[in-house]
């Protein structure tokens, strides 16, 4: 008998969240094996009952794992898991990403726009308790890195202590909106580089002088601080798109 889970977060931007921590919860069970080649999933009750979500977002999970190549779905029958090589199960973690990579480029330009506002803003409107948390926030991405972590959440929950600092809740609220893509796309650019250690160092000096730049209380210099930083991680993203398409073909 399958346990009910938790009812998650509600997506607010974009693709269903739920649906997509669906979709991640049945990636981890081909991964380690919960269902093998040739074994049939729970059905999609079953499924709604584990992971408190809907029947639709239940459903794009699948369909996404079938545009993978994960399972096949059998009409009157049920999801069964196709015969995979570990490798491509590997790459399915990369492969997953491509299925949002249209709104993760919106919220990539949709950044530029708030973000560069939240940044002037933070620069006038910012107070000590506001620089604790961004200062807070970076020492988590230097302990990621020490140890060997992703630093792809942490990163993006810096910019959202930029908007918080803002003192704008609306803003806040769009910027945190967009903290789960965000993150994925920071997963992506961390499978990706040829060398991660260098990327996530990157990572922790970009967002170093991101904060120096928002203390020095010049608007005009935050702005273009932020367009710049986010304009730099476009670049990348998109070429780790164009990579990953590669292994898709």
């Amino acid at each position: 008998m399958l346990t009910k889970a938790g009812s998650g977060s509600t997506a607010i931007f974009a693709r269903n969240t739920l649906s997509a921590q669906t979709l991640q919860q049945l990636m981890g069970w081909l991964k380690d094996g919960t269902f093998k080649s040739g074994t049939k999933l729970p059905s999609q009750n079953e499924l709604i009952e584990k992971f408190g979500v809907s029947r639709t977002g239940v459903r794009e999970a699948l369909q996404s794992l079938a545009a993978l190549n994960l399972i096949e779905i059998r009409p009157g029958l049920g999801c069964f898991v196709r015969a995979i090589s570990p490798e491509y199960i590997i790459n399915a973690d990369v492969l997953a990403v491509l299925l949002e990579k249209e709104a993760i480029l919106q919220v990539i330009e949709t950044r530029k726009v708030v973000e560069a506002g939240t940044a002037a803003l933070a620069t006038a409107r910012a107070t000590e308790e506001d620089f604790w948390l961004m200062e807070d926030v970076l020492g988590r991405v230097e302990k990621a890195l020490a140890r060997g972590e992703s630093v792809s959440l942490a990163a993006a929950e810096f910019h959202v202590a930029v908007a918080r600092a803002s003192h704008n809740t609306v803003m806040e609220k769009l910027v945190r909106s967009f903290i789960q893509l965000m993150a994925k796309a920071g997963d992506l650019l961390e499978t990706s580089t040829e060398d991660v250690t260098t990327f996530k160092q990157h990572e922790l000096v970009s967002h170093r002088e991101l904060y120096d730049v928002i203390r020095k209380g010049d608007p005009d210099q935050a702005k273009k601080a932020m367009v710049d930083h986010i304009t730099y991680s476009e670049i990348l993203i998109v070429e780790a798109f164009k990579q990953a398409e590669g292994i898709e073909n």
